[in-house]
Order: structure tokens, then sequence, then C-alpha cells
């Protein structure tokens, strides 16, 4: 039988083995490697399958493999499986921002017969930003709530917010334009 020395020694090493794959699963994140980051994130969940934060990266994985599928059952399969690990890193985590981020995207971004409420996803975007997850990506997802449910003012002032963390944001900057009426048309809903 291993020591208690062993024991607290073996789980500092698989805490320190997660944290590394973890970051390896987020650096292929972010530069678009989406095959290698879900790999990464599938073994930080195998290695601990209670980690939210495994769970939340990979339904941002099938968030973006979403975002690219040409097929609709390749999408509807993908939401299945980006659902699952929303509520599975809900359940071992429900303040875990990143968690709370990715359910608000699930609910904007998914039709609402298919379970998308724009509406409550402004309290998971409004959150993660009270957690101080105040990236611009986070201020444009809850502008597009706002735009969704047809409260300009306060998408407006969510833009600004967006612009002021990202001052180069392509789409907050055409959607603030459109808002205030600066291209003559409304704003795109379609993701």
């Amino acid at each position: 039988m291993p020591s208690d020395k062993q024991e607290n020694y073996s789980q500092q090493r698989d805490a320190t083995r997660l944290h590394d794959i973890l970051q390896c699963g987020y650096a292929k994140f972010k530069s678009l490697e989406y095959d290698e980051a879900q790999q990464r994130f599938e073994e930080a969940a195998a290695l601990e399958p209670r980690s939210a934060e495994a769970h939340a990266w990979l339904a941002a994985v099938y968030g973006r493999r979403i975002e690219g599928a040409w097929s609709l059952m390749e999408k509807v399969k993908l939401l299945q499986m980006l659902e699952n690990e929303v509520a599975i890193a809900l359940d071992i985590d429900p303040s875990l921002p990143l968690a709370r981020r990715m359910n608000g995207a699930r609910m904007l971004n998914t039709p609402e017969m298919l379970g998308g409420d724009p509406a409550a996803a402004i309290d998971e975007f409004r959150y993660c930003i009270a957690q101080g997850m105040d990236e611009a990506d986070v201020w444009l997802a809850l502008a597009e709530c706002y735009i969704q449910t047809e409260e300009p003012h306060q998408a407006a002032d969510a833009l600004e917010e967006a612009l002021r963390r990202e001052p180069d944001n392509e789409k907050a900057a055409g959607l603030l334009r459109q808002l205030e009426g600066g291209s003559g048309s409304e704003p795109n809903n379609a993701q």
C-alpha cells in the first residue's frame, strides 16, 4: 500500500501533467489546430475525468468544428457532443467561467428549436465578465445576444466595451456601425 507521501507525490505529478496537457491543448486551439487541440483535451479528460476545464475546452473545440462543418448531419452530431461536454463541465464545476462561457455560446449560436436561448446566454456572459473574463470576444458575444433579443442600446454598450479591449475588431466595429445606422442595414444574426 502506498504511503501518504507517495500518494501526495503521485497526485502532484498528475496535476502537473494535467496542467501541461491543458496548456498544450490551449496553444493548439489558439493556433487553430483543432485536431491536435481535441486530442490534448481528450487526453486531459481521460487523465482527470473530473476536470471541468478539460471538458469545457472540448466543448470549445466542438464549437469551432461546428462553425467549419459543411453538412447538417455533422453539425447536429457535433452539437450533441458540445452539449454533452458543457453539461459535464457544469456538473463538475458550475462556477467555472469557461464552462459558463461555452454554455452561453451554445445558447447564443444554437437555433431556438434546438435549445438555443440568447436571453439566457446574456446571464452566462455577464457572469463570465463579473468573474474576470473581460475579453473582447465575451463582450462581442454579449452584444450578439442583445441584438438577438432586440436590445440595441445594451448591444451598442457591449460592442463599445469589446472595441475598448480590441480596437481593431472588425466584427464588433461593423455591428456597431449597423446599430448606429452607419450601414443602412440590420445586423446579420447568422453565424
